[in-house]
């Protein structure tokens, strides 16, 4: 990351009382970016890809 230029961020805070996040993906923001469109595309792509690297809850089908 380089300091003074715009990122869009997702973070995924941890379960219980900590106040512990992971960071999950950051994307550099280009001048004149739609952020809202950037954060959806980036959002999707990460939901996506968190099965393939074992994250998974008891509420996820298996079959």
């Amino acid at each position: 990351m380089t300091p003074g230029w715009p990122y869009s961020i997702v973070a995924a805070l941890k379960n219980g009382s900590t106040a512990r996040t992971a960071l999950l993906d950051a994307v550099r923001l280009e001048p004149g970016a739609a952020v809202p469109a950037v954060a959806a595309v980036q959002l999707r792509q990460v939901v996506e890809r968190l099965p393939a690297a074992g994250h998974t809850t008891s509420k996820d089908s298996t079959s």
